[in-house]
Parts: structure tokens; sequence; C-alpha cells
């Protein structure tokens, strides 16, 4: 058998409550070999990836499509690399409509963006503009969980595969005012609240922790996340996306859009399109969209409008001087937002945000000079400038709440995407948690603060 004809299989006993027989039939490999699914996901970046592992070692025979000639190629190509739950939170919270006007007059603001016809964006405006009148702590919770059992699931993973990827530990969160020490105040509260491991720290341990911070830069304390940390994020894809292809038979198909998915026959069915060769059908038992704000157009053709927007973020690499005083790990610069991380003999600056600038991109060295003010301010001699290495992508986010991770209203079609700036801090947690609802397992989180039902 080849898989179930109707994935509702699998949901009428938990519909009946009737957990402990799934769990049974999980647990003898015999039946799983006759009951596992033909699943598809459609992106490649660090959602899919973790998303198609954990399917493929749960027994499914998973299919991974990417338009990309290689995996993790848009937003997880050149990330900051910082996996925190310290640092997750909603796109809206209260105070950012300044930081969005400044943008609208200022293109060396952290935020840019330039009011256009596009109805699609200011449509995603009002929503954010909207929900940033509350404090959405409730959604702050429920990412800051998600990014916890992200980070232990991240961790269990690299230590079973013996995954090696370039990683340090500890986040410090730099405060350059006692006015942001107040707000990074109460946000400790909630991390300690949660179970977050966040110490305050004076501007003197601060540089304990990072002895090669800037000695004139101005500091008035900081936040050490001890527990968390930075990964290479392409690394770590690149070797799950080989480690599951070799085991499980994972199939990678690159160079391959899918164009639609169409669910009128009770099962997906997929028109795919490889470069240069002639569209395709394939029906699978379900489907999982892990893609970014590309997404849209499959969005669409199941019949969902999720206010996916795609805001640009901008890294830049460098090779470290040698003897240098460069970062042990990661520091965050509250104020700009900027982080700046070790990854092995490199550093990589990371930050911005830009809204609608596909069509009408922004001056360059303008969007780059808020990330080399961090880093001369930081850590002024660490790094080689002479052959820097400049990324820019896009980040899918939706205006307020946590990213959707379950099923659509359309049979058969799951969704794990919305991650905005923290896909990577988010991934392994998000996988396992639509890998569970998938079969019909209890999950280890609770799923309702990331149901579709608010976008419908």
């Amino acid at each position: 058998m080849t898989g179930i004809a109707d994935p509702t299989f699998f949901f009428s006993y938990r519909n009946r409550g009737d957990v402990p027989f799934w769990g049974t039939i999980r647990s003898n490999p015999r039946i799983v070999h006759w009951f596992r699914m033909q699943i598809a996901i459609i992106g490649s970046g660090i959602t899919g990836i973790t998303t198609a592992y954990e399917l493929s070692s749960d027994g499914h025979r998973v299919t991974v499509f990417d338009r990309n000639a290689v995996v993790a190629a848009e937003s997880s190509f050149a990330s900051a690399g910082v996996i925190s739950p310290g640092c997750v939170s909603p796109a809206a919270a209260p105070g950012l409509r300044r930081w969005l006007m400044r943008g609208l007059f200022s293109h060396a603001s952290a935020l840019r963006w330039r009011p256009n016809l596009n109805r699609h964006q200011w449509g995603w405006l009002m929503k954010w503009w909207r929900a940033c009148e509350s404090g959405q702590t409730d959604d702050m919770r429920a990412m800051i969980g998600l990014a916890m059992l992200s980070r232990e699931r991240l961790a269990g993973i690299t230590e079973h595969e013996r995954l090696d990827y370039e990683r340090s530990e500890g986040v410090l969160l730099l405060l350059r005012s006692s006015r942001e020490f107040a707000a990074t105040h109460r946000h400790q509260q909630l991390l300690l609240e949660l179970g977050v491991d966040a110490q305050e720290l004076t501007p003197e341990r601060c540089r304990e922790v990072e002895p090669g911070l800037g000695e004139r830069a101005r500091l008035a304390g900081g936040l050490l996340l001890a527990d968390d940390g930075v990964g290479n994020c392409r690394q770590f894809a690149q070797l799950l996306r080989d480690l599951t292809a070799a085991r499980f038979g994972t199939e990678f198909r690159l160079n391959t859009e899918v164009r639609s998915i169409d669910t009128r026959q009770g099962r997906p069915r997929l028109q795919i399109e490889r470069t240069g060769q002639d569209t395709r059908e394939e029906t699978f038992d379900a489907v999982v969209i892990c893609g970014g704000a590309s997404a849209m157009p499959l969005l669409r053709s199941v019949g969902l409008m999720l206010p996916l927007l795609p805001v640009y973020g901008y890294s830049v690499t460098f090779r470290l001087r040698p003897e240098s005083e460069a970062p042990r790990s990661a520091i965050v610069d509250a104020r700009s937002g900027v982080a700046i991380t070790r990854l092995g003999d490199r550093v990589r600056v990371t930050g911005g945000f830009e809204i609608g600038s596909d069509r009408r991109p922004f001056d360059r060295e303008r969007a780059l000079a808020p990330l080399y003010r961090a880093l001369h301010r930081w850590y002024p001699y660490a790094a080689d400038r002479s052959q820097p290495q400049i990324w820019k992508g896009p980040r899918p986010m939706l205006p307020h709440g946590p990213p959707v991770i379950g099923p659509a209203p359309a049979g058969g079609v799951w969704l794990n995407l919305g991650h905005g700036a923290h896909g990577w801090s988010l991934a392994c947690g998000s996988a396992r948690l639509i890998a569970d609802q998938i079969v019909g397992r209890e999950p280890t989180l609770d799923p309702a603060p990331f149901s579709i039902r608010p976008w419908l």
C-alpha cells in the first residue's frame, strides 16, 4: 500500500477521542509501514526542511518541492542565526507606529517603506496599525512557548543526529539608556514567568560576558539570555536535508514550482512545473505549505487570503581580523534591532525592515548604514571589511500574532508559515507541532494560538 486515499482516516479516531489507538499503531513499525501517508511539502527553507525531517522520521513518504536550485535559498540563506525565545515577539506592539512613520521620512531608519497603490500592502498595514493598540501579551506568550519547544527540539536533533554546524551559546541584549532598561525590565519579568533564563547585567558585567565590546560605546546595561544562542541556519538546513534524503528516502525536487492545489477530489492534487519541462499533476494524501510570501498564489488556489507580506531584511558578513576582539556568540542592539553574531571565523551583522521595496528598491548604501554603524559602535576592529558578503531577503510576516501552524479549511492542506523574522528560532518546534497534528497525536504544545481561524 503506497498511502491512504483519504487522510481523514487518521482523524476519525482523534475526533472520537481514541488517541491511544493511534499511539498503539505508531509504536509498531510494521503497522506504520502500511499506514504511512504520501505528503508533499512546498518550500525548502528551514521550516520546510525541519518539517520534512519530522514527517519522514514518523514514517511518511515525503516529497519536498522548491522553485530554487538549492535549499535554504531565500529567507534562510544568510539570517542572523539567533536562536532565542527571549527575542521573539509578534510584529505589532505599542510604540511601533512612531517607528513606521519615522521610516517614511528617514531612509536611514531601521524600518523603511514607501506608500504605493498595492492594496494588499495597505490592507496589511491597516491590520498591523490596529494591532499596535494592544500589548499582544497572549500572542507573545504563545510565541515564546513555541520558541522554547523549538530550542529543545533543535538541541535534541543536533545531539541525536550528531550534526556539526557553526553554533555558540548566549545572546546579550545591549541597552543604551535607562529608558530602554525600564522597558526591557518589564519584558524580563514575562520571560522569567515563562521559564526563560533572563539576567539583567550592569555595563561592567556586559563587558565580562563580551570582552570585545567597544570601550567608548555608550552602555547602560544588558539582558543576558544564557540558554539562547547562535546557529548557522543554512548549514543546519543543508545537513538535515542530506540526512533526511539518505536515511528516509525523502525526495527533494528543486527547480520545481507548484502552481496550484486542487482539493475538489478529496485529496490535494498539485499542478507542478519543473524548469524547462511541461506542467504535470500529482496527488498526495496531504500537503504542507511552508513557503514564504511567495506562497500567496497557492493559498488563493485553495480559497485563502492570508495577509502575508514580504518584509525585507539585510545582512553583511565579514571575515574576522586575526586575533581581533570579536563577539563570542551574539549581541543585539535593542535600540536599532541590529544583531551581531559570530559564525566560526566570520561575523554577521543583520537588521532592517523594508516594506514594498521589490519594485522600487531603496538605496542599498543607506539601507546598510545602520548595520555598519552598529558594527563600528560595538566591535570597531573585529571585521576585515575588504570583501563583505551582502544579502537581502524577504521575511514572510503576518500583521500580528504567531505563525499559522495547523490545518487549512481545504481538506488535506496544512499550513506552517508566517514566522516573520523568527523562522530559525521557531522552525524545529513548528515542525514538531505540525507533524503531531497531521497524525492526530496529542501535541506537546497547545496548537490553538497558531490556528488559522483569526484570519478567516
